[in-house]
């Protein structure tokens, strides 16, 4: 940071130009967070309710997912353990299934299915972080 304000001085560029510069240099060199795009998707016939998806460092979810449908979310992993789901069927039954451990700094994509008859099914596609 130093370096960056001894080189401002020195070119006289004006203060605007030099954040335009400095926004560039680190587009360019390719700085990057780990995520996992997460998709959970209801194949029952009936809407699923309360769904929370824990996963290691938080937690997210949605009020309801119709039949048939998707919900989308990205998330950082920050540390490393099981993820899992919890929801509520149609006849207002709770069910929580855990699925595959997650490492810290992960990326890539996680798919939740529910299935009929209340099962999940993981598909996990991860790689650790570049």
């Amino acid at each position: 940071m130093v370096l960056w304000a001894v080189m401002v001085r020195s070119s006289g560029c004006s203060f605007p130009a030099c954040c335009a510069a400095f926004s560039l240099m680190l587009v360019l060199s390719g700085c990057r967070s780990p995520w996992i795009q997460c998709t959970i998707a209801n194949h029952e016939d009936t809407p699923v309710s309360l769904v929370e998806v824990n996963y290691p460092g938080g937690s997210f979810g949605v009020q309801t997912i119709a039949a048939g449908a998707s919900y989308h979310y990205r998330f950082r992993n920050l540390s490393t353990d099981t993820v899992s789901i919890d929801f509520t069927d149609a006849a207002r039954h709770s069910h929580t299934v855990s699925g595959p451990q997650l490492q810290q700094g992960q990326e890539g994509s996680l798919r939740i299915e529910i299935e009929p008859g209340n099962r999940v099914a993981w598909t996990p596609a991860l790689t650790a972080a570049r």
